[in-house]
């Protein structure tokens, strides 16, 4: 009897896959065939045919593992506080309440080049996805890429997975009004018929206003404040003037006349103490031995100038990985020589 269960079973599973490569949505027509043959719960079909060849948009696939990210960020995010306090505590407390969510959770970064906006929104994905940055439920559009008909490409994608992921890179090059379309779809109670849109995230990453973020943080240490102790509220609406004043995919938006952005994050300028930080974590992927002293020294001529505080470095971390992977290389053959 059970063996002829497991063949059934096996037998099912392959005749599921290659009909659900044709149709969508999987998941639905999994369950009601696995309700109809009445052989086994829903969850244990869905989990044991469709799923066992491509990612649902279920458990495992959907990991929404805050701890997980909140280890990332600490590990390998330098200088950026205020980032790690607050996305871990708005991720955290959006899926502490998925169920009963009112509205998605739209976020916005910002900040100069190499402050590590990118870097952090992969570990959003990472950490909320088994399949990471390459999930089929991550969706990242740049400006090369903007769908003409952006609201119908997140209406389709939030209807095969709600805890959909959609990331906007580089909007301040992105056609103004591109998001007014969406704006509805980013509000409380935003839901209708075959969609909720409430268990969704949308990040905005963006460079604008990092200058005057940079201004701002080194008034405030020039005032006597260490970099630790800013907050929040001392650069978000120096961030959120920055995005509606700014040419560019939030230029005078609706989405931000609406408050329909919960948080904007200032990604800080970062000091030369932090670039180095990144040499050091950049040597562990690239050399066979953590670096010198002088070798810092050197990778430090080569990719850093500092902005017009002279406080800061003009593009934090952007370049470190080709320019060490290029001196451990360099090393190498410098090594086998002697």
């Amino acid at each position: 009897m059970l063996f002829s269960k497991l063949c059934v079973g096996w037998i099912l599973s392959a005749f599921l896959h290659l009909w659900c490569q044709a149709f969508e949505p999987v998941s639905l027509t999994v369950a009601a065939i696995g309700a109809g043959l009445g052989l086994w719960k829903r969850d244990f079909v869905v989990d044991n045919t469709y799923c066992k060849f491509t990612e649902c948009c279920r458990k495992p696939y959907l990991k929404a593992d805050v701890g997980d990210l909140r280890l990332l960020l600490r590990d390998h995010l330098y200088g950026q506080h205020i980032v790690q306090d607050v996305l871990v505590n708005a991720i955290g407390a959006h899926f502490n309440n998925i169920q009963s969510s009112r509205k998605p959770l739209v976020m916005s970064f910002h900040g100069t080049s190499g402050t590590g906006k990118n870097y952090v929104s992969d570990f959003v994905a990472s950490a909320l996805y088994q399949n990471a940055i390459n999930s089929k439920f991550v969706n990242k559009f740049t400006a090369s890429d903007t769908q003409k008909d952006l609201a119908a490409n997140v209406k389709r994608t939030v209807k095969n997975c709600p805890q959909s992921l959609f990331i906007f890179d580089e909007i301040e090059k992105m056609p103004t009004g591109v998001f007014d379309d969406i704006v509805s779809l980013l509000d409380h109670h935003s839901s209708m018929k075959e969609y909720d849109f409430s268990k969704a995230i949308f990040i905005f990453l963006s460079n604008s206003a990092g200058v005057e973020i940079a201004k701002k943080l080194k008034s405030l240490i020039d005032s006597g404040r260490w970099r630790d102790e800013t907050k929040l509220p001392d650069f978000e609406r120096i961030a959120e003037l920055g995005a509606y004043n700014v040419i560019g995919g939030l230029y005078h938006s609706n989405i931000i006349d609406s408050q329909v952005i919960d948080h904007f994050i200032p990604f800080l300028p970062l000091e030369p103490r932090h670039v180095e930080l990144c040499i050091t974590k950049e040597f562990e992927n690239f050399c066979t031995s953590g670096p010198k002293e002088v070798d810092v020294s050197n990778i430090i001529k080569l990719v850093m100038t500092f902005d017009d505080t002279g406080m800061f470095s003009n593009n934090g971390c952007k370049r470190i990985s080709k320019k060490v992977e290029s001196y451990c290389y360099m090393q190498n053959i410098l090594k086998r020589k002697t």
